[in-house]
């Protein structure tokens, strides 16, 4: 489990680098994060695996537990981050969250929500405008 302070931004890799596309989405998550808890939300963990799945951020806002999706694009990409997100994604995004929530009985009387952190980068891979959807989607 991770502190509530803010976090730090991973050392950038030069552009050519085959990790630069990872790289650039650990910086919005971190982006992200950070957002959320200037917002007033504690930090659970982040990038946790259940399963063949992977939930970017779990945070707390009081008692709820909030899944969040992050999903960052290029400013001047056809289609926003947030519309980036496939139903097989969210599909995905709840299964994993009922896979962890099995794996921590403290959790299961708790109530939870899925959150969407979408991200448009500028020049620069610099955030130009994020936009935070509450309760972005249900289980179904």
């Amino acid at each position: 489990m991770r502190g509530k302070n803010a976090l730090a931004a991973p050392q950038t890799p030069h552009e050519r680098s085959p990790t630069c596309t990872v790289a650039r989405g650990y910086q919005a998550e971190t982006d992200a994060a950070n957002y959320l808890l200037g917002q007033g939300l504690q930090l659970i963990d982040r990038n946790v695996r259940a399963g063949r799945g992977e939930i970017d951020l779990i945070m707390q806002q009081g008692n709820t537990l909030v899944f969040v999706e992050v999903r960052a694009r290029k400013a001047q990409a056809t289609i926003s981050a947030v519309e980036s997100i496939s139903r097989s994604k969210r599909l995905k995004v709840i299964e994993t969250a009922e896979r962890l929530l099995m794996a921590h009985p403290a959790w299961q009387t708790r109530p939870c929500r899925f959150d969407v952190v979408g991200i448009a980068m500028a020049q620069g891979d610099q955030p130009a405008q994020l936009e935070w959807i509450v309760d972005a989607f249900q289980a179904e």
